[in-house]
């Protein structure tokens, strides 16, 4: 792609995650109409949510119509075959937000037959205590609202640096927990990405997500050098992530990127693909532990006089 191309492109990917960040903190803890994507009320959608793609796609049409679009809230967009296609989570972290609690974030990926090359995440805080872009094109090095972002230098020792780990693992232990560190899981897997190429966490592996949740972030990770593995939802290795699909047949278009839910592990090269490997097979154990306790209560239960 030329690099006029690319810089415009990175240019807009930026401005509208400004834009969609000013809107989401004007409604942050106003009255707001919430619906449920699931009859268990666990997958809030708000009209934010709504208000920030439409707005996202209605600029990117107009301004790149042969892109592809594929957002979280909204049918593909653009033309089907397109190989250049925006991914858009317009509100990453929505329970959060409706909650009045104050770290989410907007993502803005640009993948051109699946690779990342450019990305923009509006975060709802940083460690400057302020919210704002972190944005990278292909080769610009990680930038912080149009600036180059310093590295985050630390002296502290991996068991006391931050990590964070897909939520409901409880306490992790052994040669995984060890080189974790102190865990942390936000509520925004764009902002737990975006805080892995930033250095405030050393890693963060992410398990089940949607690729609208990681797009964006996963630019931003290449940009600060980060290491970067990917898992397939039913395969045993990490391998070094290239481009998203490309362990799947054919070209990989909006359809393909929609399906896409593999499992992913960003951070401090040192640490990866070893500790996510570790952490993976002791969840593995877990479930079987858990089922044996308890078809043991069960027959407990049932004992005569029980």
């Amino acid at each position: 792609m030329a690099e006029e191309r690319l810089d415009e492109i990175g240019a807009l990917s930026r401005s509208l995650a400004e834009r969609a960040g000013e809107i989401l903190l004007d409604r942050f803890q106003s009255a707001l109409d919430v619906d449920f994507k699931d009859e268990h009320a666990l997958d809030p959608v708000t009209e934010v949510d709504r208000a920030v793609e439409d707005m996202v796609r209605a600029e990117v049409s107009a301004r790149f119509p042969e892109h592809g679009i594929l957002g979280e809230e909204r049918d593909d967009g653009g033309p089907e075959d397109a190989n250049v296609v925006w991914v858009i989570d317009p509100l990453d972290g929505t329970s959060n937000f409706i909650n009045g609690l104050g770290i989410f974030a907007c993502s803005i990926g640009v993948l051109d037959r699946g690779a990342p090359i450019a990305g923009a995440v509006w975060v709802s805080t940083s460690r400057r205590l302020e919210p704002g872009v972190y944005h990278a094109s292909q080769d610009s090095g990680l930038h912080w609202n149009g600036e180059p972002d310093g590295e985050l230098d630390s002296d502290l020792p991996a068991s006391s640096r931050l990590s964070g780990v897909p939520g409901g693992t409880g306490g992790v232990t052994g040669p995984a927990g060890r080189r974790f560190g102190v865990v942390r899981t936000l509520g925004s897997i764009a902002a737990e990405l975006t805080f892995a190429a930033e250095g405030s966490l050393q890693m963060t592996i992410i398990e089940g997500a949607k690729i609208w949740d990681v797009a964006g972030a996963i630019a931003l990770c290449q940009a600060a050098g980060r290491a970067i593995f990917t898992r397939p939802k039913h395969g045993r290795d990490w391998r070094p992530l290239q481009r998203f699909g490309e362990h799947l047949p054919g070209p990989v278009g909006s359809q393909q990127l929609r399906n896409w839910s593999d499992a992913l592990a960003a951070g401090d090269a040192a640490l990866l693909p070893t500790t996510a490997s570790d952490l993976s097979k002791e969840q593995g154990i877990r479930p079987a532990v858990k089922r044996a306790a308890t078809r043991q209560i069960r027959r407990v239960l049932h004992r005569p006089g029980g």
